[in-house]
């Protein structure tokens, strides 16, 4: 038998000097997170060292050959783990497998996960984090019961700093200014961070991934999890990380092919179940959602005495009502997980009510509400839009596009309410033989939740768009805060703010908009105010209303009436029926 240097030697310099098919074999793809550019190929890594050849980023032979001739060094195995078992396996069977004490620090960290099961995890939206707008998703490995809240998990995330400003945050996030990296928390830190902290449902769904699939991901994790990649919030994302790592664990999966530009968390569920890797979901509510339903079926005195009770002005005693009670646990619970408690007192007003709700011998009749539909069930995350469109005199077709829409009439399963966001949506309009840019919305991010007693929500909008105003194409950004309310199944919001405007000058501007929003699974309509006052830079006052009502045909269709009225400067009408299709989002272009 040949000695492996000798032998590696031989396969590097073939690998250098002829036609290798290995190089572009799927396992070495996405062990190196090549995609194809061009004729060519690129890596998505970003950092130089990932690579063992100087032109390792764009030559799949030549990192092969540089890593084949590489691999008798002491250090090759501890670096880079996942790729030394995939090449020894297939070139160099006469080279020893890693052995428990040869990485000291590779081993002390892989004993974090001790189980052979791995599920992803959906958590939903969460609006007031501009890199949450989407949702997040991350892995866990599953530690046999009953210690499965114990089971660490594996979160891929940009590396951020504190003191980045909310526009310098937004900025970096969306062209690659953060490093992206994989910590491993254990599961029941996630639970108390999205269900307790944020209000978020998770969404958990087991892999079909064999043990062998599951030690080659998290050798993999190990090689990349300290910075290799820039972070996207909108493309190279944790759905995104998280699929590639699955697809080193499963190459013939093939996963990312389906990938090119935008990434949407929740797509990363739906394209594990077209691959028949993912399970049936598992939820883990949100707490707050939970007080939430809790507190509407009870009473306007009753709410009040849980909130006495949890503010510690009421003693647990005075109350009969296990009920109340119920509420008032769940809600102290809320508030101690987000620090809104006395630290030296929540433990005697738990210990409290929880003695007063055995005297009493109840165990409340407060109930969850049935489980919601999973994020898998909403309707797809790209639009186009089809409609006809009357403005006075004039008449005409119009159509747009979105690369991800969800907007407050759209069909409500499968998403949060009150919730709304539209990235890069242009509308072409045509009429009199000239077609023309109406306008391009870059980025909108609404959040109406209403407030309740014993939650104080505000409502906002963050909206970035070019618009066709007084016939002239103006980019403005605007930022609206306000308080939304319950009336009924109508929720209404009133938002003042400020915004500025560049076009043939510049201007700052205060503005109001008032919203009465109805949503449903069928049918939802919206009505809107929204008033403009220039201040500086010009002297302009705009206002318009606008009716706009949705059918809901079917998951991904629905047809759309909408009604605006410009009421200053210019007054004037315009009606729109339309078609609107939800398709599979930008990511899914190739």
């Amino acid at each position: 038998m040949a000695h492996p240097r000798r032998s590696l030697a031989l396969l590097a310099a073939l690998a250098m000097g002829g036609p290798c098919q290995a190089a572009e074999e799927p396992g070495w793809l996405a062990l190196m997170h090549y995609r194809a550019q061009g004729s060519g190929w690129q890596s998505e890594a970003d950092r130089p060292h990932f690579f063992l050849s100087k032109d390792g980023r764009h030559a799949p032979r030549q990192e092969l050959a540089a890593n084949l001739a590489a691999m008798s060094a002491p250090a090759y195995p501890c670096t880079f783990p996942a790729r030394y078992e995939w090449l020894r396996t297939r070139y160099a069977p006469a080279l020893p497998a890693r052995r428990e004490g040869d990485c000291p620090e590779l081993d002390a960290w892989y004993r974090q996960f001790p189980g052979q099961r791995v599920s992803i995890s959906f958590a939903a939206s969460f609006l007031e984090n501009p890199s949450s707008m989407f949702g997040h998703t991350f892995l866990k490995v599953y530690r046999e019961s009953p210690r499965e809240l114990m089971s660490p998990t594996i979160n891929y995330a940009a590396r951020t700093d504190a003191r980045e400003g909310d526009l310098d945050y937004i900025r970096k996030g969306l062209f690659g200014g953060f490093p992206g990296v994989a910590d491993e928390l254990p599961f029941y830190r996630r639970l108390r961070t999205y269900t307790e902290n944020e209000g978020r449902d998770i969404w958990e769904y087991e892999l079909g991934l064999t043990p062998a699939e599951v030690r080659q991901l998290l050798l993999h994790v190990w090689e990349v999890r300290d910075g290799i990649f820039d972070y996207y919030f909108l493309d190279e994302n944790c759905a995104f990380r998280t699929l590639a790592l699955i697809d080193v664990a499963r190459p013939q999966a093939r996963l990312l092919d389906h990938y090119s530009a935008l990434t949407v968390p929740v797509e990363t569920i739906r394209t594990l179940q077209a691959a028949g890797m993912a399970g049936a979901p598992v939820l883990w509510p949100g707490l707050p959602k939970l007080v939430r339903q809790y507190e509407a079926q009870l009473g306007a005195d009753e709410v009040r005495q849980a909130s006495a009770i949890a503010d510690g002005s009421l003693a647990p005693d005075k109350v009969a009502q296990a009920s109340v009670l119920q509420l008032a646990y769940e809600y102290l619970s809320v508030r101690i997980t987000r620090d809104q408690a006395e630290r030296e007192t929540r433990k005697d007003t738990i210990n409290a009510i929880l003695r007063r709700r055995l005297a009493i011998g109840s165990p409340g009749s407060l109930q969850q509400a049935a489980a919601l539909d999973p994020p898998e069930s909403g309707h797809d995350g790209s639009a186009i839009k089809l409609g006809a469109y009357r403005d006075g005199a004039r008449r005409g077709a119009s159509l747009a596009w979105a690369g991800f829409q969800h907007t407050l009439t759209d069909r409500l399963g499968g998403y949060e309410p009150y919730a709304e966001v539209t990235v890069l949506q242009p509308e072409l309009r045509s009429d009199g033989g000239r077609v023309r840019l109406e306008r391009l919305d870059w980025l909108t991010v609404q959040s109406t939740l209403p407030g309740s007693a014993l939650f104080s929500r505000s409502a906002w909008r963050l909206m970035l768009a070019t618009q066709r105003k007084e016939d002239r194409l103006v980019t403005s950004l605007g930022f609206n805060s306000g308080q939304a309310w319950a009336v009924g199944n109508t929720v209404i919001a009133v938002m003042p703010g400020a915004g500025v405007e560049a076009g043939h000058a510049t201007a700052a501007a205060g503005t109001l908009a008032v919203l009465a929003t109805r949503q449903s699974s069928t049918w939802s309509a919206q009505a809107e105010f929204n008033a403009e006052k220039q201040f500086l830079g010009g002297h302009g006052y705009r206002s318009h209303a606008r009716l706009r009502t949705s059918l809901m045909l079917s998951r991904n269709t629905a047809l759309e009436l909408s009604a605006r009225r410009a009421i200053r400067p210019v007054p004037h009408t315009e009606i729109a029926l339309g078609l609107r299709v939800h398709l599979k989002p930008l990511a899914f272009a190739q």
